[in-house]
C-alpha cells in the first residue's frame, strides 16, 4: 500500500506531516464519493493518452446534468508536465473545467466555484 503522508522538517527544524500524491488523491476521491459524484481514476500506463489527469468525472445534478470535470493532483512542489499542460489547454479551450490541486483546500475552493457556477450550493 502506498504511503499517504510523509514527515518532513520545516524551516525551524520541526517535524511537519505532509500528504503524498496518493494521500491527497485519496482525500479528493473520498470527498467526491461522499457526495456521490461520478468520477474515475486514470492510472497512467503504457498506451494511455499523454497528459490525462488523475481524476475525471461527470457532475450530474439536476441543475446542470452531465458536466465533465478534470482534476490533476500534484504535491506542493510539483508542476504540470508538458503533456498535462497541453491536455489542460485542450479541455479549457473546449469550455470545460480543469483543476490542478496541490492541496485539499485548493481542490475544495475550486469545487465550490465549479458547483456554484453550475447553480449548486449543496456541498
Amino acid at each position: 500500500m502506498a504511503k499517504k503522508f510523509k514527515v518532513r522538517k520545516d524551516k525551524e527544524g520541526r517535524n511537519k506531516i505532509v500528504l503524498t500524491h496518493t494521500g491527497l488523491r485519496t482525500q479528493i476521491k473520498n470527498y467526491l464519493k461522499l457526495y456521490r459524484i461520478k468520477f474515475w481514476y486514470n492510472k497512467a500506463s503504457q498506451g494511455s493518452y499523454p497528459g490525462l489527469p488523475d481524476l475525471e468525472g461527470v457532475y450530474d445534478k439536476d441543475v446542470f446534468p452531465g458536466r465533465p470535470f478534470f482534476i490533476e493532483v500534484k504535491t506542493q512542489n510539483q508542476n504540470l508536465t508538458k503533456d498535462q499542460k497541453a491536455f489542460k489547454s485542450m479541455v479549457e479551450e473546449a469550455g470545460e473545467d480543469y483543476c490542478v490541486a496541490h492541496s485539499l483546500d485548493e481542490f475544495l475552493s475550486w469545487w465550490r466555484r465549479f458547483t456554484n457556477a453550475k447553480g449548486e450550493n449543496d456541498h
